[in-house]
């Protein structure tokens, strides 16, 4: 619940408004865009009160999802039903709640014949839980890697589901079910792909030749209209990631969902045509000046 005692003082006047608890990870941006400014540490603030019932739906999104919950509302404290699961395209939703664990990283839901996916874990939450068994459980739990665990054991026990990480990520999920090493087969449509960068043992899901779950490796940047990565939080190896870029440079892709960063749809010939620059792009500039382009104007070559 968020803190009525620490409210952010740029707040708008009115009844919504954001706490000091929040750890700066973008999360209620993606979901209200317009409504959540960011101050110069990078903490939410509510920018504007809501006008519309879709403002008040979008803040109610960013709320659920919000992993410190410092979004709050001075008349209605209990969020009406149904905020999450939320469709973002056909077959796959956003799971909100997200996780503290995870910094506030996304997870997803992706409704299939042959078994439900969920890609990373949100929160276990009673609210969740039996909105997740409605649409039909999961029998996967696909793990991008050690940073994305969060609450992804007492999913699996829920559902009797597999869980799937990779090796040099594993020990940070030792109830998993399957451990991958090289590209892998799923399920029929879902295949596993190591790009290592982020993370020694971090993986993409290529689901239904036309969904990419890339984890904390590639993600659309919301004010740079790109696809992007980030330098700072590229623990394991610069060059290993600018070469994973390349590794999913010809996949067929409509969309792209991350675990931080915003999803989008990008569609396969901009993505195609944004990735063949990215891993050379990445190798030319350098980690260091990758990092310090933020605040500069960047457009990729059309």
């Amino acid at each position: 619940m968020a803190r009525r005692d620490q409210v952010h003082a740029d707040n708008a006047d009115g009844p919504w408004f954001v706490d000091t608890r929040c750890i700066g990870c973008d999360v209620a941006r993606h979901w209200a865009p317009g409504l959540i400014g960011m101050d110069d540490k990078g903490r939410s603030f509510l920018s504007r009160q809501p006008h519309t019932e879709a403002d008040t739906a979008a803040l109610w999104r960013a709320a659920v999802a919000c992993p410190t919950q410092s979004i709050g509302n001075r008349e209605v404290v209990r969020p009406p039903a149904g905020v999450f699961p939320y469709e973002l395209t056909v077959g796959v939703h956003a799971l909100g709640y997200n996780a503290p664990s995870s910094f506030g990283g996304h997870s997803y839901l992706v409704l299939r014949p042959a078994g439900n996916l969920m890609v990373d874990s949100p929160r276990y939450a009673r609210g969740l839980t039996e909105a997740v068994d409605r649409l039909g459980g999961v029998k996967h739990v696909l793990l991008s890697h050690r940073d994305e665990v969060a609450d992804a054991a007492r999913w699996a026990s829920r559902y009797h589901a597999r869980v799937w990480i990779h090796q040099d990520d594993a020990d940070a999920a030792p109830f998993a079910t399957d451990i991958t090493r090289s590209e892998e087969v799923v399920d029929t449509g879902v295949v596993t792909i190591p790009i290592p960068g982020h993370t020694k043992g971090h993986v993409a899901y290529h689901v239904d030749n036309r969904w990419l779950f890339t984890g904390d490796s590639l993600f659309w940047n919301h004010r740079r209209q790109e696809l992007d990565i980030t330098p700072k939080q590229t623990w394991y190896s610069w060059g290993a990631l600018a070469d994973s870029m390349d590794s999913i440079a010809e996949l067929n892709v409509e969309w792209v969902f991350p675990a931080h960063g915003k999803w989008h749809q990008i569609g396969v010939d901009h993505f195609s045509h944004q990735m063949a620059r990215l891993g050379p792009a990445m190798r030319e500039i350098g980690q260091r000046q990758w990092s310090q382009r933020a605040h500069t104007p960047f457009i990729w070559d059309e």
